[in-house]
Formats: structure tokens, sequence, C-alpha cells
């Protein structure tokens, strides 16, 4: 690009929002960009800025001295003519007053940068948005050189945060051995230094002339990347303004956030590069935001990954800590195209209704098929994830799925839209009975709530536990009975459900249970015999009859076989009870326990091959 072209290209960039013109080239030339980040990136997150460190040093001054405190709080500028060398006050200025060496100053300003107990506990001189959006755009390769004027480590933090750990230079004499810029991954170009050395540049003078090395890799930014500019007022740093002003032409355009405008001499830098100008935004809101664009920009041009692929980057993730905003963007991303997928109304049309048998077969499937990768990551997540440390993830793809709108309950008292969050719940909930995790069960049964009460939804803040009852969502067994494979006797109707269900999901729960129809089942008695536990302790009516009650779960001695399994495990400190489940009671599960098995005696006493007595 030449000079003469500079003006048009920026122009043309120019014809939209600049964050979306921005967004658009980070997103069609992933690791072109190059970020700048000043110190209004930091000031954000509780890090003084120069002239607050000025203010502030020339009060503990006057302090020290014993003169004209007030003066020094109210007119700094006064005070250091009264009392400093005699020339201006600025930060350079006074920087080399009060410490004549860099090892000097390094010890005067550590406090300003680095959080004590109080900032710890207010969430002061921590990252911000902003760091933890740049560091996200690092991570997923949109950004791979992050050039700072800053000598704290928010920037590296965040990027650790998110999985990334970069390669840091801080001085001329890191950049042997250095990895090319082009061949990192990540690089952060501490052009002033760091706290953690004393080569830290500070003073005027220190500001005033780079090293021929370090210059050079600035140069070298500079040429080869296009740049974005974030809260810098290139009025301090003249070295770097000294690099912009050697560059004649571009390569690729320069955008610069300053929330209300740049000014001096960045204006001047602004002017002679053509860049675009962001106002308007301060950093924690043009980073978040120019991620967000950019992001909607790749979900656009990326399909869906298949079951399969998805299923295997979920088994990556897991076991890798590194990887924790992998599995979150993974299953959230996941829940969103279900969700909009069910929210179709020319999918799903308002008020459609199932005539009959086949009918109803073809709608249930339609819903089981939209959800069906999302039904085997939830699966495989709940039995995999050991420690626990993903359970929110699972418990909030089940909130998005407990709350999509839909009709309320028709003649037929079906509420089929309602029948995704339902396979949801029972796949996760047999998974991580599979898996020997109880506190992770009782978390899916009562975390996911129900956000605004309708028709189709008793009641706000009603646990899933309860909104989502097999018999409230499917109807009362009727129809399902009529497309199980074997149906039940007129007596076991209520059971059918149970019976659709599990043959809908014997392929999700296939892996965790090793392929066995055994283990799948006794998993699913144990979900469902749970679930009337806690329905009973909370309704006082468990509504939930399933598989778990046919002839063949009875015991010689007249005692369902899942009942005295789970019972076995009632203790104060049975796992369950640390979700909150019997509010933390066991005398109370004891006591959901006998009015179930009651029930269950009752509800099958009169069915053709019923249990022994």
């Amino acid at each position: 690009m030449t000079e003469r072209d500079r003006p048009t290209a920026a122009a043309a960039v120019r014809g939209l929002d600049p964050v979306v013109s921005l967004a658009m080239c980070v997103h069609a030339g992933p690791g072109v960009y190059a970020l700048l980040l000043g110190a209004g990136m930091s000031r954000e997150a509780g890090v003084p800025t120069g002239w607050e460190i000025v203010t502030d040093l020339v009060h503990r001054a006057a302090v020290a001295r014993g003169a004209d405190e007030e003066l020094a709080v109210t007119d700094p500028e006064s005070w250091w003519s009264r009392h400093g060398d005699g020339g201006p006050l600025g930060y350079s200025a006074l920087l080399e007053a009060l410490g004549n060496t860099p090892a000097a100053r390094h010890k005067l300003l550590r406090g300003y940068f680095e959080p004590d107990g109080e900032d710890r506990q207010d969430g002061l001189k921590r990252p911000g948005a902003a760091h933890h959006a740049v560091a996200r755009l690092v991570a997923r390769g949109w950004v791979r050189v992050v050039l700072t004027t800053n000598f704290d480590r928010l920037t590296e933090q965040a990027l650790e945060a998110a999985g990334v750990q970069p390669q840091v230079v801080h001085s001329p004499g890191s950049l042997l051995g250095m990895t090319p810029l082009a061949h990192a991954r990540a690089t952060v170009v501490k052009l002033h230094g760091d706290l953690t050395d004393l080569e830290a540049r500070n003073t005027e003078r220190e500001l005033g002339e780079y090293p021929a090395a370090w210059a050079g890799l600035v140069d070298q930014v500079l040429e080869e990347y296009g740049l974005i500019v974030c809260g810098w007022s290139a009025q301090w740093d003249q070295a770097l303004a000294a690099c912009f002003e050697r560059r004649a032409t571009r390569r690729y355009p320069v955008f610069w956030a300053a929330p209300h405008g740049p000014r001096g001499k960045a204006a001047e830098l602004v002017a002679r590069h053509g860049a675009v100008v962001v106002r308007g935004l301060t950093a924690k809101e043009f980073f978040p935001g120019l991620l967000a664009r950019v992001e909607a920009l790749e979900h656009l041009t990326q399909p869906a990954p298949t079951r399969e692929l998805s299923v295997a980057r979920l088994k990556r993730a897991l076991p890798d800590p590194v990887r924790r905003i992998d599995l979150h963007e993974l299953v959230d991303a996941e829940a969103s195209r279900v969700v909009e997928r069910l929210s179709d109304d020319g999918r799903y049309p308002p008020g459609e209704r199932a005539a009959d048998p086949e009918a109803y077969r073809e709608l249930l499937e339609r819903y089981r098929s939209d959800c069906d990768t999302l039904l085997h990551l939830l699966a495989v997540g709940a039995f995999h994830d050991e420690a626990g440390v993903h359970a929110r993830v699972w418990v909030r793809a089940l909130q998005r799925l407990l709350n999509i709108p839909g009709d309320g309950g028709d003649e037929q008292d079906l509420r089929p839209h309602l029948y995704p969050a339902l396979l949801a719940l029972s796949a996760a909930g047999s998974a991580a009975v599979l898996a020997g995790r109880d506190d992770l069960l009782g978390r899916l049964l009562l975390e996911p709530v129900v956000a605004q009460p309708s028709a189709s939804r008793r009641a706000a803040n009603e646990p899933a536990v309860l909104a989502l009852c097999a018999g409230d969502v499917l109807g009362g067994g009727e129809l399902l009975n009529a497309l199980v494979a074997e149906p039940h006797p007129p007596a076991l109707v209520q059971t059918s459900h149970s019976t659709w269900l599990r043959e809908r999901l014997r392929d999700v729960l296939a892996e965790p249970a090793a392929d066995s129809d055994r283990a799948i089942s006794d998993a699913f008695d144990c979900f469902e015999y749970l679930t009337a536990l806690l329905q009973a302790d909370l309704s006082q009516t468990p509504v939930t009859a399933g598989e778990f009650t046919l002839p063949d779960r009875w015991d010689g001695d007249g005692r369902l076989r899942v009942a005295a399994r789970v019972q076995a495990r009632f203790s104060d400190g049975w796992a369950m009870l640390r979700s909150g489940a019997f509010d933390g009671d066991i005398q109370r599960a004891h006591t959901a326990a006998a009015v179930v098995d009651v029930l269950c005696a009752e509800r099958y006493e009169g069915a053709e091959g019923q249990r022994p007595l």
C-alpha cells in the first residue's frame, strides 16, 4: 500500500461501524493484527495511570517533607514548582528526582501495580473484562502478538487463565533465543519492561530512545502486522512514537480505540497512518465487543461439528485444566444450536398437536434428533467429569432446555416442547449414577429451575425434578404405550414413558455403561427411584412410575430391588446430601423412601403378573 493509497483504504473501512470493520478484518486474517496496549487498558482494572501516580507521589513527598501537604493534594503542580527542581511537573521528572536509579524507581513503583490485601478483597489490580477478551482472541488464534507499555502482568495472567502460555519479551536481552513472532503461538512484548526486572523504562531519558535491537522488533511488528491500538496516549513514549513516524507506508490498516478521540501526539500519528478511530468505547467495552463480533462471524462460517467430533473434543478437554474454556464453549455452543432449532416456529409450529400415535412418534423423534449431539455430550461429560469441576456446564445446559418457550399442556395433557429437557436430564442423570456421582445427580435434579411461570410450567423457581416429571411431559402413557416395543398391560400403562425414554437413550448411555444393557437398566432404575424420592420430599406426591416398579424388579421378600440398593447408601455422609437434596437431612430421605415404597406397592398390587408378596 502506498502513501497515496492509504487514505482511500481507510475511507473504505470507515463505511461501516469501525468495530464491525475491524471484526471482519480480524476474522478474515487470523494472526494478521497485533495489539498495542497502553495504560488505559489497565486503568479499568484499578491500576493507576501515570498522572495518578504522579499526584500520589507528590502527596507522599509533601508528607515526608512536612511542607504544604494540603497544596500537594489540591494543586500538585504548584507544590512541585515551589519544592521541586524548578522544572515542570511530569511523570519522568518526578521519578528521576525521587529515584535516581532503575532499582530505586522499581521499589518506588511496585506497589502501584501489584495488589495488596485490600486490592484483592475489592477485586482490583487483576485482569478485567478487556484483558480476558484479549486472552480469548489470542487463545482462538485471531491475535498472536501483543505490544504493551504496561509494567503489570495482567495481560499475561489473563492469557494463562485462558490456557495460553505466552512468550514474554521484556528487555533487549530477552531477544536472544526468542522464537520468531511468526512461529510462536503468542508473544507479549513489554516495551517498557516488567516489574520483575530492574530495566523498566520510566523516565523521559529512558523512554526517549530504544536500543537498536528493541527498535528493530517494534519496526518489524509495524511493518508486518495490522495494528489495534487501545489505551495508549503516545504522550510520553517518544521512542515508540518515533517508530510510528519512521513508517511511511503500511501493509495493513491501523485501528485506534480512544473513548474521547485521539489527542496531541496520538492525533498526529492517527493522521499520519490514516488510522481508523473507534470513539466512545473504553477498553472494557471495546475488546469484549470486538470478541463478540468475531465469534459471531466464526459461528456463521463454521458448520456444526459432527457428534463424533464433538464427543472427541469433549474427551480431550475433560482432564485438561488448560482446555476448560474450550470445553465450556463446546457445550454452550451445542446447547445454543439446540435452543435455536427448538425455537424455530417453522420446524415446530405453535399449537402443533399429535393427532394419533404415529404423528406423536414423528414429533418426538424430531425432538430427539435435534438434541442428539447435546445428549451425548451431557452423558459422556457427566460420566467422565470425575472431579466435578465442570458440573455447572451440565447444569447450565439443562437450565436452557428447561426454559425453552412453548405451549402449555393440550387436551391430551402433553408438553412435548419439554421433551428435550427430559431426555437431557435422564441421560446426564443416568450417566451420573453409572459414575457413582450422587452429588452430581442431586445438582442436575435441583439446580436447573423454571425461570418464568407459564401454562407449561407450574411455578417460577420450580426445580427440574418437579418440572420434568415424565408423565407431565409425555402424558399419561396411552399414546406412548402404542409405540413401545412391548406394550404394557392396562394397569402398567404409566410405565410406558419410562420404557420409551430407555429405548431412546440406549445409544447415548452405551459408552458410559460399557455397552451393557443390564448396567443401563440398573442405572435408569436408580435414577428414576432417586427422582421419585426427591419428588416425594418436595411435593409429597411422587409422580414418577418407572420400569423400576415392574413385576420383575421385586425380590422374593416383596421389596423393590432398587430401593434396597439405594437405601444401603443412606448415611449422614451420603454424597447426595451435599447437593442440597433433602435439605441435607438423611431422616427426610428415609421418610421419602417409605412414602415411595408404599405407593409403588399399592399402585401395582392389582396388576396381572404383579410382584410376589
